[in-house]
């Protein structure tokens, strides 16, 4: 793992909110971190290059996927 993810990894623990995620334990070191640092239709990429399905997206904030310049130039039409 890359020094800056362990910084990213670090400023996650003591400053983001995940639902779903048992913080004292996730805030102690207890639970693995990921940095997410890409994302493409319905898939996310991780700093380590792992790709993963985006299962969460929909249920929050991204339920169209990501990237999808043709939906962001009708909103903006």
């Amino acid at each position: 793992m890359s020094n800056k993810t362990q910084q990213l990894l670090e400023i996650d623990r003591q400053r983001v909110f995940h639902a779903s995620t048992h913080l004292k334990q996730y805030a102690a070191g207890e639970l693995p971190g990921r940095i997410i640092s890409s994302g493409s239709g319905i898939r996310i990429t991780d700093s380590e290059g792992i790709e993963l399905i985006d299962g969460f997206a929909g249920l929050y904030c991204v339920n169209i996927g990501y990237g999808r310049t043709e939906m962001a130039d009708a909103i903006y039409e």
